[in-house]
């Protein structure tokens, strides 16, 4: 009996020091083992943020939205400048009297003053931007645009607007005030001055519209 506890405790104390030295064996492997050792990467630098204010594309887009509500405001301006020209050409020769048409006349002549002036502060507007311009693709993309549109509006104005409202002038002084009104002489006059000056405005706009382009070219 005595020699069966002897041997019970033998095989218990070998069996716990197989254990410690087990484990002692998976805690040094854990420790040296480079595959389960994960070290986190250390960030990359932020990039320094090379983009231009923003305030500087709104203003950009702002003239480039002006401009081109101005164009489509005009676009049917040669249309309407014909047939007035057209009714007053047919009083004359009718010798009939039309009682709207110093009123129609008059509306043009205010029309024509609005797009003259909007087209003054888009002048100064695209001239302010130069002062403000920087080297980016992205201001060079709307300076292109603004530069194509200013030359469209620029063909318009003075190969259609200006030959129109001359051509009404004409129309005009050549029919009796009685039947058009007295003062549609005046008004016919008006709208020529002001598509005259219209287009010297948007001349000007257009030169610094190119000058833009080439300010902001990368």
């Amino acid at each position: 009996m005595k020699k069966l506890i002897l041997a019970l405790l033998s095989v218990c104390c070998a069996s716990t020091a197989y254990s410690l030295d087990f484990s002692l064996e998976k805690m040094k492997a854990s420790a040296f083992d480079g595959n389960t050792v994960s070290v986190p990467a250390a960030p990359a630098p932020a990039k320094a943020d090379s983009q231009i204010p923003q305030d500087l594309v709104y203003k950009f887009n702002q003239a480039k939205n002006d401009l081109w509500r101005l164009e489509s405001d005009t676009t049917w301006l040669r249309s309407d400048i014909d047939r007035l020209e057209s009714t007053a050409r047919r009083r004359a020769q009718t010798s009939s009297a039309d009682a709207f048409f110093q009123s129609d006349l008059q509306r043009m002549s205010f029309d024509v003053s609005r797009y003259n002036n909007d087209a003054g502060r888009l002048r100064d507007q695209v001239k302010g931007l130069l002062q403000l311009a920087q080297k980016d693709a992205e201001l060079n993309r709307i300076a292109r645009d603004l530069e194509m549109d200013a030359r469209t509006l620029l063909n318009r104005a003075q190969f259609d607007m200006e030959n129109s409202a001359q051509r009404l002038e004409w129309a005009v002084r050549g029919a009796k005030p009685e039947l058009i009104g007295y003062n549609a002489q005046w008004q016919a006059m008006d709208i020529s001055r002001y598509t005259r000056e219209f287009t010297w405005k948007v001349r000007d706009m257009s030169y610094d519209a190119q000058a833009l382009v080439n300010k902001t070219r990368p």
